[in-house]
């Protein structure tokens, strides 16, 4: 009888084991937080291109201030930024449109209004603020002034950049030309660089591209992903030495892919560079212009 006992104890420790580990899996299944991505838009190849998941957390002092001060113009653009982070560009959008109701006049809500549009595939509204914005702001050449914080410079910059995703390098270079005169730091004096230089090889002006990229050297304290690209465009550096493709991913793979699938694409090695292309949308960055850009050149020969 006693071994029977133990038997059917041991038996029961198992079954409530068992109940016990399927009402905590139910448990957990209920308590994680379901999918709330949203759609935010669709590339230009037809694929969907979703949020980030969660984030609302981060929103919720800011809603809070909100409902205190509606109209708050400060708070409406720190709620804007946050939304950019969550890639919820849509939202950004609605939020940068209620603050130009409270400020019509601010080049700076309008130049983040049109560089959200980009991301969004709106390129016709996105062109249409930014140069809206260009003619209403008074540029002014600062010094070691951040790109984040460079208003004169990315006006430009991002005019520029909705220009050559329709294919018009003429005007795209004139833009980007003016954005490097606006250059205040490294970052966006490199990036500036890098896209003259591919304006210029996409109008056959070998030449002056190669004038361009010529001064930026090693060891003159550069760094970041426009910098391999520029190394790679002047000689200074080998493709095989700046990416690696089976590793590369997110940013790396958008910015330096593009830079480097557009020099095989000027020198008319159009196979490797429609590869590259391929590589690039399909990484999950798709706010990168890298992206952007490789997704606009598919979309042509599509």
């Amino acid at each position: 009888m006693s071994l029977v006992h133990f038997s059917m104890t041991d038996i029961a420790r198992k079954v409530s084991r068992f109940n016990l580990l399927v009402l905590l899996s139910i448990f957990l299944a209920c308590t994680q937080s379901p999918d709330s991505r949203r759609l935010e838009t669709v590339s230009m190849l037809g694929a969907e291109l979703y949020s980030d998941n969660g984030g609302d957390s981060l929103l919720m002092g800011i809603e809070t201030r909100l409902s205190a001060e509606p109209n708050n113009l400060s708070t409406l653009m720190e709620k804007g930024s946050v939304l950019e982070g969550l890639r919820r560009y849509r939202e950004a959008v609605e939020v940068y449109t209620q603050c130009l109701l409270l400020s019509p006049e601010s080049p700076e809500i309008l130049r983040r209004q049109g560089q959200r549009y980009i991301t969004l595939r709106k390129l016709d509204s996105a062109t249409a603020d930014l140069e809206l914005t260009a003619r209403r702001h008074t540029f002014v050449k600062a010094e070691n002034l951040k790109y984040t914080e460079n208003l004169n410079w990315a006006i430009w910059y991002y005019l520029a950049l909705t220009y050559y995703l329709k294919a018009d390098f003429e005007k795209a270079l004139t833009a980007f030309q003016k954005s490097y005169d606006y250059s205040a730091d490294n970052i966006s004096l490199l990036a500036s660089v890098n896209w003259v230089h591919n304006c210029l090889r996409r109008l056959g002006r070998s030449d002056e591209a190669r004038q361009v990229v010529e001064p930026i050297k090693e060891d003159m304290g550069y760094s970041g992903n426009y910098y391999k690209c520029i190394l790679v465009y002047n000689g200074t550096k080998t493709e095989s030495e700046t990416i690696n493709y089976d590793i590369a991913k997110d940013f790396e793979m958008c910015t330096v892919g593009y830079g480097m699938a557009n020099f095989h694409w000027v020198n008319g090695d159009r196979k490797t560079a429609l590869e590259i292309f391929r590589k690039i949308v399909a990484e999950e960055t798709w706010q990168a212009n890298g992206f952007l850009a490789a997704e606009a050149e598919l979309s042509k020969i599509q």
